[in-house]
């Protein structure tokens, strides 16, 4: 929690986290929430553990920096605009549900909300990558235990993939970004650009309770009021030709990374959108009577789309400026055929996601 919260009282008495940090993090002086002390050095370690709970950052995330996004996946809030779906920032002026008995953002702030909260986070992203990994005839068995080497900003890093690496990965870039670095190989980062690899790595190799348990602690809470439709739980059903090998079969090429701009050349071609770090291509052919654009293992969230005067472009966030730039074309010029992803992946239909963000440029589908 310390780590997540920035509450961190050894880098504080080390002088690496300031006063002036926590003042912001706790949307005040410590005198705010303890008259009579003067700074936070002051504080009981009690008292150092509830503001942990109580720390936003710039972007509104609290405490085990849960997001309204998230909150409203776990049915405690409802919003229609909010981080990630039209709101810069985490601005939690939606509705509380009343869900295990918080009712605001206030008594969302503490411990024991959070403690749950956290444990049915684990799980629900847990059952999505467990869903998604199911298309491929995989499971995270056939993950947990190896040791992969990824390329991160030109660099090789290698690193032992282990449950509670996976659900600390899962918490930091969702579980569409865990399902991208485990299926594709693909290295993201969060806003403020810590690495997905960090957390796979520092929060690595501790004690948990098994995945059917912390899947069935989420599912034992679920009341019927999570908010994001195609996000919550996809059931994907595996056919009943598909079995876990040995040696699992390849991923199918939709999803790999390649070095070069993955875009293919001809009639009816398609433009694959994936991690790939720094790089950014411009398109000056694309027919959206006949192209395609695969957004393959991205989530909405990771996704900007933008007219740039006659100009549509598509950023992958916190990549590098990564993305496309597809000259003379407006989002009015693209149709449902236009756009896809994976039967796992609902980034097209999801709030926030690619089909709401072209609608709001002007796309009529």
């Amino acid at each position: 929690m310390a780590f997540e919260s920035g509450w961190d009282r050894d880098r504080y008495k080390a002088g690496i986290i300031q006063d002036s940090q926590l003042t912001e993090w706790a949307k005040g002086p410590v005198q705010t929430h303890y008259p009579g002390y003067t700074s936070w050095s002051q504080l009981t370690d009690a008292e150092w553990e509830a503001m942990s709970y109580r720390s936003m950052n710039s972007l509104g995330f609290v405490g085990f920096q849960f997001g309204e996004a998230l909150l409203i996946d776990l049915g405690y809030y409802k919003d229609d605009t909010y981080y990630g779906a039209g709101a810069a920032t985490n601005t939690w002026d939606g509705t509380w549900t009343g869900k295990n008995g918080v009712n605001s953002l206030d008594d969302f702030m503490t411990k024991e909300a959070q403690t749950v909260a956290i444990q049915e986070a684990f799980g629900y992203n847990l059952q999505i990558l467990q869903n998604q990994l199911g298309v491929y005839g995989k499971s995270l068995d056939d993950f947990i235990g190896q040791s992969r080497t990824y390329t991160q900003n030109g660099q090789q890093v290698t690193v032992t993939l282990s449950l509670t690496g996976i659900l600390a990965a899962s918490h930091l870039r969702g579980a569409w970004g865990t399902a991208a670095l485990l299926l594709d190989n693909a290295v993201s980062t969060d806003e403020n650009g810590t690495s997905i690899l960090k957390y796979i790595e520092q929060f690595g190799g501790y004690e948990s309770p098994g995945i059917e348990q912390l899947i069935a602690r989420h599912e034992g809470r679920v009341v019927g009021d999570e908010g994001l439709g195609s996000l919550l739980l996809p059931n994907v059903e595996e056919p009943d030709s598909v079995t876990v090998e040995e040696n699992p079969p390849e991923i199918p090429e939709v999803i790999a990374i390649v070095d070069d701009p993955p875009v293919t050349s001809g009639d009816g071609k398609t433009i694959q959108l994936a991690y790939s770090w720094g790089q950014f291509s411009t398109i000056d052919d694309f027919d959206p009577k006949e192209d395609r654009i695969d957004f393959g293992s991205l989530p909405g969230a990771d996704v900007l789309i933008e007219e740039v005067g006659s100009d549509l472009r598509i950023t992958i966030k916190n990549n590098g400026g990564s993305g496309y730039l597809l000259k003379g074309i407006q989002a009015e010029d693209l149709s449902v055929a236009s756009i896809t992803a994976p039967a796992w992946n609902p980034v097209v239909t999801q709030g926030g996601g690619i089909g709401e963000q072209l609608r709001s440029l002007g796309a009529t589908f």
